[in-house]
């Protein structure tokens, strides 16, 4: 089986080692020279997956279509805003008969087409397959124990899939819920960002995380449902698993973003210190778009839009919170 990945990031990184380990050879395109270098003279990639030792069976390109040439499954970890640049020239390039499985998180700005929908407008002749779920890179590539689900209509398709992915600490649930999954995996970096505001003020309080998480997670089902997803799609691993693994990590770089703003710094100074701003930023504003468009009101999403642009500062979030939010019930 011939396996490839587009972007050797945190996540690329992880799951390639962890398709590696289960005894298959991957070649992965990366446009950062230096890190295809490293990964393949030191099978370790510094930049992005620290600490970790790199299988052998990791392979490293900058060319992109020596990638796309072989992969009979090919995984998209590049971040959602880059998929269509990146590959809209490669049309011809995939095997109809290669499995494509998105691991990106987003919406395009302008379509406001999920990466799902953007892979599929792309390769219309390939099966397109959604993995998501609670799946911290760093954790899992230190083979802690982790579930995440796998959404297609087709089961084989999935059994395909899970063959390479599957191991003692790495399990898969399937799904034929494809935009719930991907909704789910979206939405909940939207709050993650919300939670990381209340870390940073120090708000610890295990009562107050567990209305804050419950409430997002309410947010989610009411636009996700709007959006033809199904409502017990969120309740398992792919939302309410993916929205408290991402909200409590300290790994999470949307929990980042939020202690940074209520630190008082601002979008500039955010994106200087993490180098870029991460998906649930980009997100967000496209997200509270959608909702007015179908009538679904988001006031958590909004608060933490205000925020970010500093409409009003952290300590009026959280007394609208625990008020007006409450009371809306």
């Amino acid at each position: 089986m011939q396996v490839g990945i587009i972007w050797l990031g945190n996540i690329g990184t992880a799951i390639a080692n962890l398709i590696a380990e289960n005894g298959y050879k991957i070649i992965g395109w990366e446009k950062n020279p230096e890190v295809v270098n490293e990964i393949n003279t030191k099978k370790i990639n510094s930049t992005y997956l620290p600490g970790i030792n790199l299988n052998p069976n990791i392979i490293a390109t900058t060319e992109l279509e020596e990638v796309l040439n072989i992969s009979e499954i090919l995984f998209i970890a590049i971040p959602s805003i880059f998929i269509n640049q990146t590959l809209k020239n490669m049309k011809n390039r995939i095997n109809t008969n290669c499995i494509i499985v998105n691991l990106a998180k987003g919406i395009d700005n302008t379509t406001y087409f999920t990466s799902c929908e953007i892979l599929s407008n792309l390769f219309p002749n390939n099966n397109i397959v959604m993995l998501s779920g609670p799946s911290i890179a760093n954790e899992f590539s230190k083979k802690m124990p982790t579930v995440v689900v796998l959404a297609h209509k087709n089961k084989e398709v999935l059994l395909t899939v899970s063959k390479i992915l599957e191991n003692e600490y790495f399990r898969l649930r399937f799904s034929d819920d494809i935009i719930g999954v991907e909704l789910g995996g979206i939405l909940k970096n939207i709050y993650a960002i919300g939670l990381g505001i209340l870390d940073g003020k120090k708000i610890t309080s295990i009562n107050f995380r567990a209305v804050y998480l419950t409430m997002a997670l309410e947010e989610m089902i009411k636009l996700g449902t709007k959006l033809k997803a199904k409502p017990e799609t969120f309740y398992c691993l792919s939302g309410l698993g993916d929205l408290i693994a991402t909200s409590l990590s300290t790994h999470s770089h949307n929990r980042k973003l939020g202690e940074l703003l209520a630190n008082n710094l601002t979008l500039t100074q955010i994106k200087e210190k993490m180098k870029t701003l991460p998906e649930g930023y980009n997100t967000l504003k496209i997200i509270l778009n959608i909702s007015e468009k179908y009538h679904v009101p988001l006031p958590l999403a909004k608060s933490i839009w205000e925020i970010i642009n500093q409409k009003y500062p952290v300590e009026k979030f959280i007394s609208l919170f625990i008020k007006d939010f409450i009371e809306n019930k």
